[in-house]
């Protein structure tokens, strides 16, 4: 025991400051109890202020029950102040996160609630080395970036409070470790037996992943896996102060010449602050286009100016545009603009290929197919649309949402119709099947378009 309790002192004493409130989160598992009594043992030292949390899920029963007991006899033998919580799980909160991360977001709360209370900046928590390793792999599967594979730091921010500090003393340590000290000082613990469900990722990761490749690629995995997250974490970090500094400067680089790196950090740290859940595919949409509005929900849209700022404009009522065109297609071009859209159009029996140096996008219909007359209109409530190659029509909401378009694109992307009401063209997505070139085709109505830039 001295010798664990000798090396957490010496990598915490200059992290937490003489005389600082620590709240230890204890569950009564093997860690966090090891955890409070090694904390004990230096708190007269440096003159800790300690005080216990332990939260009750209530997802096992009596077990969690004589959890909670044995945390409060532990921290009353060793005159340690104890906060304790229950946890009745919230339906709401579960259906929209699941009940691994509504169980850890209540947990979190207690202890925000608890180090406010109780007057503590550092909320010490048991997590240990092979901890690391699974959250590597647990957030490698969820698409994590830099930062996140990175792993925990020995000092963190809190999750939910600006100011308060997560510490974890023992994070230097292995289980085997811990187990052993724990056991040599014959301290009581608690065994949890849900974390041998193999339904929870984390589990699989600890009870068969990484067994796995210990036995099938590097008997020692954790020490390469430590070193990566060390190397990747470090890097990570760099690109995201880089990123709050441009934010910060008065004067700056312009966005887009920021490294790739750096122009998802500048998006990321603006999200945080408007309290946007900074997922993937929200940061690259904003990354890649400037002024363009995407949908977050049905009252609100956000963009990306020029200079890299992020704004968000409230949406009263996502209308259906009622606005169309008509247009008859003749053997000479003509041209016609509709919303954001640029349309040059023919009618040509030879079927020739388009040129090079004509608009961007070209494609080729079968013009009897599609009829004399065109009309150019919005998406409308209920329609439906077969794109080439499928079997039978779908709706047109469906084909967006399977796209990814956002709420108010949806509305305004242009939409190409036979005179009878057919869709055979709907901007962004394949032609219609009902519109394609077949062999007995001998008529072919050449079809660009490009969007209009702004003046």
């Amino acid at each position: 025991m001295a010798s664990i309790i000798d090396t957490v002192d010496a990598s915490v004493k200059d992290l937490i400051p003489k005389g600082s409130g620590v709240l230890i989160a204890v569950s009564g598992g093997v860690d966090s109890m090891l955890l409070m009594h090694v904390l004990h043992q230096l708190a007269a030292k440096h003159r800790w202020r300690l005080v216990v949390a332990h939260f009750n899920h209530k997802l096992r029963g009596r077990a969690s029950d004589a959890d909670q007991r044995l945390v409060e006899k532990s921290a009353k033998q060793l005159k340690i102040k104890i906060s304790t919580a229950s946890w009745s799980s919230e339906p709401a909160s579960v259906k929209e996160y699941g009940l691994e991360m509504a169980a850890r977001n209540a947990r979190l709360s207690f202890l925000d609630k608890a180090a406010r209370r109780h007057r503590c900046t550092y909320v010490a928590t048991g997590h240990h080395r092979d901890d690391q390793v699974e959250t590597f792999f647990w957030r490698l599967f969820r698409g994590a970036g830099g930062v996140g594979l990175g792993g925990m730091r020995q000092v963190d921010d809190f999750p939910l409070k600006f100011g308060l500090k997560t510490i974890r003393p023992l994070l230097i340590f292995g289980k085997d470790e811990i187990r052993k000290f724990a056991n040599e000082k014959k301290l009581k613990f608690r065994e949890d037996n849900s974390n041998q469900d193999v339904a929870i990722l984390r589990n699989r990761i600890r009870g068969k992943l990484l067994p796995y490749l210990r036995r099938n690629f590097h008997s020692g995995i954790e020490l390469p896996i430590n070193q990566s997250q060390e190397l990747i974490g470090a890097d990570a970090e760099f690109a995201r102060d880089t990123a709050r500094e441009w934010l910060d400067a008065e004067k700056k680089l312009p966005f887009d010449q920021l490294h790739l790196a750096a122009q998802r950090w500048v998006i990321w740290h603006q999200l945080i602050e408007l309290n946007i859940d900074p997922q993937y595919y929200i940061i690259e949409d904003l990354r890649l286009s400037a002024q363009k509005p995407f949908s977050l929900d049905p009252k609100r849209v956000i963009q990306r100016d020029e200079r890299g700022r992020l704004h968000v404009h409230d949406v009263s009522v996502l209308n259906f545009s009622d606005s169309n065109t008509r247009i008859l297609p003749k053997a000479r071009w003509s041209r016609t603009a509709f919303g954001d859209l640029e349309f040059h159009y023919r009618i040509n029996k030879c079927g020739l290929k388009p040129k090079s140096n004509q608009l961007p996008v070209q494609e080729q219909f079968d013009a009897d197919r599609v009829g004399k007359a065109i009309v150019l209109r919005h998406w409308h409530r209920g329609d439906r649309f077969q794109p080439i190659g499928m079997s039978q029509k779908i709706k047109l909401q469906d084909l967006f949402t399977n796209a990814k378009v956002p709420a108010l694109e949806k509305r305004a992307r242009a939409i190409a119709c036979t005179a009878s009401g057919e869709i055979f063209w709907v901007q962004g997505l394949r032609i219609g099947e009902i519109a394609k070139i077949q062999p007995e085709t001998t008529r072919f109505l050449e079809w660009r378009w490009a969007s209009v830039k702004p003046a």
